[in-house]
């Protein structure tokens, strides 16, 4: 055999590659290198991971609380409480058990503890959205969090994913991939108290894991994601739930445990019946003080906290409920609908109460009655979306304010058939008043000189104010909008008059003031600070704004408050909202029925149809009596420097060094300096509004849109002291 050649690779490899043996060398010395600083890491975290033997014997988690500001308490033991009956994964059905596995972690029998390809998925979704990914965990990271929260704590650091992950390691050590989805099945959270599988199905559906078929587990694996945000037991819960149960069954018939026709069937059958009877068992565990509050708290926790950890930690959370506040906006909303249940058909009512200065939530009765299934009694209408009528318009009159426009100027009020091509806009009354002030225009709620005023001033401008005072909702460009045709959230709506009241900062609703653990530590605290929003308008015009508000209060309550009504034209929503110096108060009545279908339904009787200020206006006026009759009376706004009374041209507006009879009048707004008319010039007609000083820059755009033809009026309410109605107990 011939060998190799002196001098070739193979006989001389050493000395002719010193690059290999480099890279060798180095390759090892990083390998030990790499081990000793993993042995240290597992060593350093090892002592202090809590053990994971005998899990399913571990103590039971603490009930998390919810107080108001005084330390009451608002969630009862009975609704915190967990409910759980432990089943061998034996007795869960099958497409429970397909369900749940497709939705939470599709490749849960495959992977390991953790799914590097799910943890890149999260790592990108945390980049992008700078917050905690949805569904980043595998099944056993999730076993890990609801075993041991209390252990780890609350917050997602880089030290407790890590210390995750390491339970997750040994977890997948010591158990089999089915005892972990049976551990897991049995401490997951489903909402309403039930915690497992087992209790989840009796509470919702009066059956057990084994009976389960593919529409009831394809429902119930979708709630642990939010439990209160899908709860079924709530209308919109329910249709949140169905949307999620869809996402499940596409999941299932991706991943093939159920072919399309399975699916579509499963999701064509009707839950609701299931629901509403199981719903009857447990309602009763419900906090009657606040139960709308309670929920309006947890579905903004849920967004910063895991639900388990929410149910299960020991939390304490303070809220900014003031039961006193409740408990007379309750008897409020309860009175009033009584007394205009015959007359009108009303069977619900809102009231939303909120410190206007630090937008804290003082009380909110989101319906007449929370466990009235008739009228849709959990359905939230301190959230809800509803056209408001009238109470819209000052948003047209405060940009009109900052644009030049004083209570003084003249607008017109006539022509309301021929005024806007494709929109015919009539009164309540039916009158036509001809040429009024800007303060007669708002105080007595006219149509005709608001639409014109709307467009005068500029619809993109109004809509402008109005969402950076906090209406959240769409507002589309029409001339209806100033009238209230669009829909606003009363939450919003109360928000934006606060910033009214307090002189022109934004607010924003506040819920809660502190979330203490299980230990007493303060884990979240949200201190009031007044007037501490951003400015969104000058002190000088919400002055003024609210001195013309002032005086559309009817009957008048010898208090110093502002307020607006508002009615729809088909009667179906009626308003009354307004605001003292330290307290701002919005009140909604309605018609709800959910048989044959959920629909909202005229307030029309026997009386005539509601108005807000004959309604709602009653509601508020008596929550204020009884307000202000266990507080210190409200103080009253204290005038601006730059704000003054000075005398106005009848006809145009401008501002004259002196008064003429029969051809001015006084009114206030912003000191004039050089700018004011000699008495020979008043008398003159005006070509339409006479710009006075602007405060400062408007924030929005100056272009206006081409409006369409807009075929949805809205009506104001009575400008003079409300009929004869029913007293209110």
């Amino acid at each position: 055999m011939v060998g190799p050649a002196r001098g070739s690779l193979l006989s001389r490899p050493r000395r002719r590659h010193p690059l290999l043996r480099r890279i060798f060398l180095t390759g090892l010395v990083s390998t030990v290198a790499i081990g000793l600083a993993g042995g240290g890491f597992l060593y350093t975290y090892a002592g202090e991971l809590p053990s994971l033997d005998n899990l399913s014997t571990h103590g039971l988690p603490q009930s998390s609380k919810i107080y108001d500001r005084t330390g009451k308490i608002l969630l009862d033991e009975r609704y915190a409480d967990q409910r759980r009956t432990v089943v061998p994964l034996s007795q869960v059905s099958w497409d429970l058990r397909h369900a749940t596995i497709a939705i939470e972690d599709r490749d849960f029998y495959n992977h390991g503890a953790l799914s590097p390809l799910r943890l890149v998925a999260a790592a990108v979704y945390d980049l992008l959205h700078r917050h905690a990914a949805q569904g980043g965990s595998t099944i056993t990271q999730q076993l890990v969090k609801n075993y041991l929260l209390s252990t780890l704590g609350s917050a997602q650091t880089l030290d407790r994913k890590i210390r995750e992950a390491l339970l997750a390691l040994q977890l997948e050590q010591k158990y089999t991939k089915d005892q972990i989805l049976e551990m897991y099945l049995n401490t997951i959270f489903y909402g309403n108290q039930s915690y497992g599988i087992e209790t989840a199905a009796e509470t919702y559906f009066n059956s057990t894991a084994a009976q389960l078929g593919a529409a009831e587990a394809s429902f119930l694996a979708g709630l642990p994601q939010r439990p209160s945000y899908f709860d079924p037991f709530r209308p919109d819960g329910f249709q949140r739930a169905r949307a999620r149960q869809l996402d499940v069954l596409n999941a299932m018939v991706r991943d093939r445990y159920l072919t399309p026709a399975e699916a579509t069937a499963a999701y064509a059958v009707d839950l609701q019946p299931k629901l509403a009877a199981a719903k009857n068992a447990t309602v009763s565990r419900r906090s009657p003080i606040a139960p709308h509050f309670v929920d309006y708290v947890w579905d903004q926790l849920e967004q910063h906290y895991d639900p388990s950890y929410l149910r299960q930690g020991g939390l304490k959370i303070i809220t900014t409920l003031d039961v006193a506040t409740q408990q007379m906006a309750q008897k409020s909303v309860t009175d009033g609908v009584r007394s205009f249940a015959s007359g009108y058909h009303v069977n619900n009512g809102a009231m939303l109460v909120m410190n206007p200065h630090t937008g804290e939530v003082l009380a909110m009765i989101g319906s007449a009655d929370y466990f009235n299934q008739d009228i849709g009694g959990q359905v939230n209408y301190t959230v809800a979306a509803r056209q408001p009528g009238s109470s819209f318009k000052p948003y047209t009159y405060v940009t009109a304010l900052m644009n030049g426009w004083t209570p003084a100027s003249p607008l017109d009020d006539s022509n309301g058939a021929h005024a806007f091509p494709g929109y015919v806009v009539h009164d309540w009354d039916g009158r036509e008043e001809g040429t009024i002030t800007l303060r007669q225009s708002l105080q007595q709620s006219r149509n005709i000189s608001s639409v014109r005023l709307f467009k005068d001033v500029g619809v993109q401008k109004v809509l402008t104010v109005a969402q950076q005072l906090g209406i959240t909702t769409k507002l589309e460009p029409n001339l209806s909008t100033t009238l209230g045709s669009n829909e606003v959230r009363m939450v919003d709506h109360l928000s934006a008059y606060s910033a009214f009241a307090n002189g022109g900062t934004e607010v924003r609703p506040q819920a809660v003031l502190q979330v203490q653990d299980s230990s007493g530590a303060v884990i979240e605290s949200n201190q009031p600070q007044p007037d501490a929003g951003q400015r969104v308008l000058p002190a000088s015009i919400t002055y003024v704004l609210t001195d013309i508000l002032k005086g559309a209060v009817h009957p008048a309550l010898g208090l110093s408050v502002a307020a607006k009504s508002g009615t729809t034209s088909d009667f179906k929503d009626a308003w009354y909202i307004g605001y003292s110096s330290d307290v701002a108060v919005a009140t909604w009545m309605g018609r709800t029925v959910m048989k044959p279908k959920p629909q909202n339904l005229s307030m029309s009787g026997p009386r005539g149809g509601l108005w807000g200020e004959t309604g709602p206006g009653v509601v508020w006026h008596k929550f204020m009596q009884a307000y202000y009759a266990a507080h210190h009376r409200p103080s009253d706004w204290l005038r601006p420097a730059d704000v003054v009374a000075q005398n106005f041209c009848r006809q145009t507006g401008q501002p004259i060094d002196q008064a003429i009879p029969d051809l001015t009048i006084t009114d206030i707004f912003l000191k004039t300096v050089s700018n004011a008319t000699q008495a020979a010039a008043c008398g003159q007609p005006a070509a339409g509004p006479v710009p006075g000083p602007t405060p400062g820059p408007f924030p929005g755009p100056t272009d206006e849109p081409t409006l369409p033809p807009v075929v949805v009026p809205s009506i104001g309410p009575l400008p003079v002291p409300t009929p004869t109605v029913p007293p209110l107990p």
